[in-house]
């Protein structure tokens, strides 16, 4: 198996990714109070189940095509030094350069 490398753009931290991680805390703290009562446990922890989305947002990344089979649809976390393709499963080294 040989090595791949590939290049992807840097995300801005921009509103949406701020507006994101506002809301992702605001449920967290919102899951806490209410877990406080024995009756709130269990909607405390989906409230933080539903915020997790919103941390995944606020974290970033970016979609690549895989060199190895040129499958479009795979993305990499924001500040990942490695991907796997989800369709040949190839690992792939990623350089990350700003805008």
């Amino acid at each position: 198996m040989e090595y791949k490398t590939i290049t992807v753009e840097k995300p801005r931290f921009g509103v949406s990714r701020i507006v994101s991680l506002i809301i992702g805390i605001f449920l967290v703290v919102v899951a806490f109070l209410v877990s406080l009562t024995i009756i709130g446990i269990f909607a405390g922890a989906v409230l933080v189940i539903i915020s997790l989305p919103f941390f995944a947002i606020a974290k970033g990344g970016a979609k690549y095509t895989c060199p190895n089979c040129g499958y479009k649809h795979n993305g990499v976390g924001n500040g990942s030094v490695n991907a796997t393709c989800r369709r040949c499963k190839q690992n792939i080294a990623v350089d990350w350069v700003e805008k």
